[in-house]
Parts: structure tokens; sequence; C-alpha cells
């Protein structure tokens, strides 16, 4: 059999000519329960391996693959499907904002009285936002998770969370992302040696509440859901409504005015928000005013959203000779409301469609949300992108399409290109050596708009990469793996 898909691999690559075969095609050579993934510009394995509902390791092994990480644009990979066919039946529903038991009941075609009795509900109208109900029978009762990265689970008796410790979590690192101490938790949760956690051990998180949602929406609201349910200090969220008739929403979040798109005329809107770093984790309220377009009525719809805390870290950047006056906070400060200017703007076309790709065939030698000393300073800076390593040269790609709205140099970003993508979302690239666009130009996901250079302040040749949503720099590798309307 290894021979066979090795003879099959080698085949695969000699034959693989132009890009233009589809991202996943059935082949006469594949073994059974095989296809074959063409690798697409802008994918990784992670994004392929979560379409395929996958793990990374398991196409890298079945493939062969060394180094996850370096995969190359048309090439052919092996994807085994009983995985993925085994996936495609939810067995387990999570109740999203503003859901009934019947909405839920007419979406998998069951009965009211079948969910009751599936899942031992009391009382039908008393279902809450996160709770996970049972869709067939013989499963067992479980607690309701909320999908947000190292999930917590909602205590169906207590409405408290509980966290679910992860491989590499210590009691610091968790205590830190819900703004707790270390003593808060081991004393909720009866621990006597804190530095001792598992992978698997249940963590009472004392003081921190699910979101709160208005169960009874108002008059002429159909939907409302918010993804992720549990929103991350320096990554993005979405509001999404639908009403019954067209309507106008305004309101704000952490201080900023939200914007309301609406892709279909007025009843469905998709509201795009950023959660600046440094904001503290807790509870805050958003209150969205909805007003009826023909009639001038206004309806309020209260929410409470939880925000937990980034961990990011620190690191120590030392620059390139000559260039420390480029560290002069008047300049640094100057620059940054220009660009903060431009990437405040909101236009109502929506370009991108679907997870951003990668702006180089690179690899990340910094993260995004850093807090960051240069040259030994303190720190008072924070890395709002994402970096990527390469030499002069190496082609920079829109990661999504747009148009540029801005394509020239400045003294601490260098050569750098910004694209508005409509809705409030940009795209920013920095450090570049050639720029190959202009401003008005319209670009396409994957065009080379520029090389990575070492112009600016940096330490040496790379890009740094970001990502705006509504005035705010957010984690451009969020937008990577999850798909925002």
């Amino acid at each position: 059999m290894i021979c066979r898909v090795l003879f099959l691999m080698l085949l695969i690559v000699v034959g693989a000519g132009g890009f233009s075969t589809p991202a996943s095609v059935m082949s006469q050579d594949a073994a059974p329960g095989v296809t074959i993934h063409v690798v697409q510009r802008g994918e990784n394995l992670y994004r392929i391996a979560l379409q395929y509902g996958l793990t990374v390791d398991e196409i890298a092994q079945y493939n062969g693959i060394v180094d996850p990480t370096n995969i190359q644009v048309g090439q052919r990979l092996l994807i085994p499907l009983a995985s993925s066919a085994a996936a495609a039946l939810p067995t387990t529903h999570v109740v999203q904002p503003g859901e009934t038991l019947r909405s839920i009941a007419e979406l998998y075609g069951l009965t009211v009285d079948q969910l009751v009795a599936l899942n031992a509900i009391a009382n039908a109208d008393t279902i809450y936002v996160g709770q996970v109900l049972n869709l067939v029978p013989g499963q067992p009762a479980m607690a309701p998770t909320i999908p947000v990265e190292a999930a917590p689970v909602v205590s169906p008796e207590s409405q408290t969370l509980i966290y679910v410790v992860e491989p590499g979590d210590t009691l610091f690192k968790i205590a830190t992302r819900f703004g707790l101490t270390v003593n808060d938790l081991a004393s909720a949760n009866e621990i006597s040696d804190p530095t001792v956690v598992y992978a698997g051990q249940r963590l009472l998180i004392p003081g921190v509440e699910p979101p709160q949602i208005t169960v009874d929406l108002p008059p002429n609201v159909t939907s409302f859901t918010l993804s992720p349910l549990i929103l991350v200090e320096g990554e993005t969220g979405e509001f999404r409504l639908t009403t019954a008739v067209p309507m106008t929403i305004t309101g704000q979040f952490l201080g900023r005015d939200i914007r309301d798109a609406t892709p279909d005329g007025g009843l469905t809107h998709v509201i795009l928000v950023g959660v600046p770093v440094f904001t503290e984790a807790g509870s805050y309220p958003i209150q969205l005013t909805l007003t009826d377009s023909i009639i001038s009525q206004q309806i309020v719809l209260d929410v409470s959203v939880q925000v937990l805390a980034g961990g990011y870290g620190n690191e120590n950047i030392t620059l390139l000779a000559g260039r420390d006056n480029l560290l002069d906070p008047s300049l640094d400060a100057d620059e940054k409301a220009f660009i903060e200017g431009i990437m405040s703007g909101f236009m109502p076309t929506r370009y991108f469609n679907g997870p951003m790709g990668l702006p180089a065939a690179a690899s990340i030698t910094s993260p995004f949300g850093r807090k960051r000393s240069y040259n030994g300073g303190p720190r008072t800076f924070f890395h709002s992108g994402t970096d990527f390593a390469g030499a002069p040269g190496t082609p920079v790609m829109a990661s999504a399409p747009g148009v540029i709205v801005f394509a020239d140099t400045l003294n601490v970003r260098g050569k750098a290109t910004i694209i508005d993508h409509g809705w409030g979302v940009y795209t920013g690239y920095w450090h570049q050596t050639e720029q190959f666009v202009s401003a008005g130009d319209v670009v396409t996901v994957g065009q080379v708009i520029g090389t990575i250079g070492a112009t600016g302040r940096v330490t040496g040749p790379h890009l740094h990469w970001e990502v705006w949503v509504n005035g705010v720099p957010v984690n451009p590798m969020q937008w990577v793996k999850q798909s925002f309307s």
C-alpha cells in the first residue's frame, strides 16, 4: 500500500502542469475513499485540513510532508475521505442568540416535543445562548460549549463558565486570559498547588458570566447572531441581524461608532467590530438602536458581550543601524494618525469573500499583538500586524480583492500599500522595495502588488501585514483561518 501511495504521489507530481485544475478533483489513479486537492494561491495546510474535517498532521503524514508550513501552489495532496464524511452529519446544535426551540426543531426536521425529550428540557421557553442540544437519540447530555479558541463551557446549572485546560496551559496563562489572578482560580477550584494543572481539567471561572442577549427579540427583528459568542482582545467580531422591514442600525462598541452593512437593501445587517489591543477582560454592554426606514420608529436591542484577554506576550527589537530617529514619538504619532484616518473609512461595497490569503510565501517571524521594546527601551509599542520573513524582491500579494487607496512612501512604514476591501475592512503592506500598483487600482486576491524590502523602521528585510476593522488593527491570522460574512 505504501509503495502504491508513493508511486501515485510521484505520478501526480510528474503530471502537474498548470494551476487551472479545480481545488478538489477525483482521480482514476486515486485509491478508493481518497480525493486529490490541488493547492490554490493563498491556501495553507491548516485551511485545507479544515475544509475536509481533518487535522494538519493527518494530511502531512498521508502525503509524506516533513514541513507542514511549506506547501506550493499547484501541489496535489491526497485527501482521505472517511473522516470528512463522518463529520458531515451534526449530532448536536449550539443555541444561538434569537433562536427558539421551535426554530431549531424546524432547522433539523424535528418537532419541539422530540427536542424536549432528547434533552430532558423541563420548560421549552428556558433554553439559553450557548446551550448544546442533542439532535439524535442515545447521545449523553452535554454541557454547552462556546466556539472560541480554548473554548469555555457554560454550566447549565449555574450559568457560569467552565474552562477546559488545553495542552501547554498554565494557571497563570488561563487567569490572564480571563482578567483574573492565579489565586482567584486556585481558590475557586480548591487547587492546593497552583503549578499543577493537566490537559482536560475543568476549571470554574469565577466572576465571568456567559454573554447575555435579549431572548425575546424586538418587533420586526427576526434573528440575531454574534460570532464568536465570546470576543477576544485584538480580534474581530461579527453581529448579524435580520429584520422584517428595512431598518438602519446605530450604536457604539468600545467607544467607536458601529457601521451597519446591508447587503440586501436593509433586511440583513452585518456589523463587523474590532476589539482593540489593551481592552481589559470583562463584560461590555452594547445598545443597538434600530430605526424603521419607512415610519422612523425606533426600537432598542441590549447586548452584553464578554471579552477575553489575548495573551500576546513581549519581544525585544533591534533596528538596523542609522534608523533610531524613526523612534521619535511625534513622528510615530503623526504617521499612526495618518494611517488610522485612511483605515477608518467605510465603503458599502464588499470585495472580500471567504478567508483571506497569505500576503507572501514566507514564514512568520513575529505574530500580532506583542508588546515591543526597541533597542533596549521601554515596552511602549505593540506589534499591530504579522511579519513575514523574505529576501528582498520576494513577491507581495493582495490577500483579498479590493481597491488600492494608498501606495506611497512613509517614514516609519517605508514603501506602504493599503487596500480597501469594503465594509470597513482594510489591509496594509509595509516595508516594500517595489510597488506595482497605484491609488484607484482594483486588485484581485493573489495579485502581486509589490516586493518585500527593508524600507522604514525595520530590523531587516520582511513584510509587515496588517488588517484593520472599523478603524481598529486586529489579528490578521484570524482572517486567514476564519470567514466573515
